[in-house]
């Protein structure tokens, strides 16, 4: 109230205001105060009209611009963004990684339509990972779909992958106990072109997340594949953020800090040296005396292999995917 009259009346009219507003019951003193209130008033009113035109008009649009930026800022406050309304295809969506990768998209709020897609011979059926899943307590609509082996992703997925904005593609063989990651790459580069060249046609403008080892290879021999399409390359991505998380898991064990409160940058690629933690860029990570990097950097890099091993041949790293 004090702030939308500032400037209008004299303090003495403000003043003289409040007194006839006060009951005294002395009728002469508030009809005194009621006639400086009065004079107030018109000597105001006279001084407005004296303004310069230009002065008025420029106080007259600070005050609308003022009011439409608080209506806008009410608005914003009332309005609750509505949840996005994507379509993903998780490619190898019955394996160890598949699996819950579907469930965290079907749980994700702006997944409005999931497409699980395997080869008929994986362990448990795209259908029946689909019917799981469409019991969740989300919007998703969940379909399976499935090829044999031999078939063409690209002659058989056209309803799947037809407009999609998200296709991830954890597929391929797992590593096994004495291999390296590069010995994968001939089996599943082939099965990561077959996805790729089906994307192209089905959805080119979809992003599509590359969970296939040695993604280090994977990742740059389909985003040639894209750019000989006409293609965006850059639409090709490759998910290592498992280096990351197991980077700030070791640094929490080291320091005794909780792993929530800690972020180690990784750089480099997703296979042995080539996995570099900058532990100097994280608060908690930096305070780890020199002489312990070195160690820290091989534990990070032969995390994965620590697995494969630990499983015994019977599958790689997926529940810390």
């Amino acid at each position: 109230f004090s702030a939308y009259y500032k400037g209008k009346y004299k303090k003495s009219a403000i003043e003289a205001y409040w007194e006839e507003c006060e009951i005294k019951g002395k009728k002469g003193k508030a009809k005194a105060a009621a006639k400086t209130a009065a004079k107030a008033k018109a000597k105001s009113k006279s001084k407005a009209k004296e303004e310069p035109a230009p002065k008025a008009k420029a106080k007259a649009k600070a005050k609308a611009k003022a009011k439409v930026k608080a209506k806008v800022k009410a608005k914003a406050k009332k309005e609750v963004k509505a949840a996005g309304n994507f379509k993903v295809c998780v490619c190898g969506g019955a394996g160890g990684i598949g699996q819950p990768l579907s469930m965290l998209m079907a749980l994700d709020p702006n997944v409005k339509e999931l497409c699980v897609f395997d080869l008929s011979v994986a362990m448990v059926p795209p259908a029946g990972v689909a019917a799981d899943l469409g019991h969740l307590e989300r919007k998703s609509d969940v379909k399976g779909f499935a090829i044999d082996i031999g078939q063409k992703p690209v002659e058989h997925l056209e309803e799947c992958l037809t407009g999609c904005h998200l296709v991830l593609i954890p597929a391929g063989m797992p590593r096994k106990p004495g291999q390296t990651r590069d010995d994968l790459f001939k089996v599943n580069a082939d099965i990561a072109k077959g996805i790729v060249e089906a994307c192209a046609k089905f959805c080119p403008d979809a992003m599509l997340g590359m969970i296939v080892n040695p993604v280090n290879s994977v990742v740059p021999a389909m985003a040639e594949l894209y750019k000989k399409k006409g293609l965006d390359p850059m639409k090709i991505v490759g998910i290592s953020t498992l280096d990351v998380v197991r980077a700030n898991k070791f640094v929490g064990e080291e320091t005794g800090k909780n792993p929530n409160f800690i972020n180690v940058p990784v750089v480099g690629g997703h296979a042995g040296t080539t996995i570099l933690p900058l532990f100097s860029q994280d608060k908690v990570a930096k305070t780890i005396s020199a002489d312990k990097i070195p160690a820290m950097d091989k534990h990070v890099q032969d995390a994965g292999t620590d697995v494969v091993n630990a499983k015994n041949g019977k599958g790689s790293a997926t529940l810390s995917m």
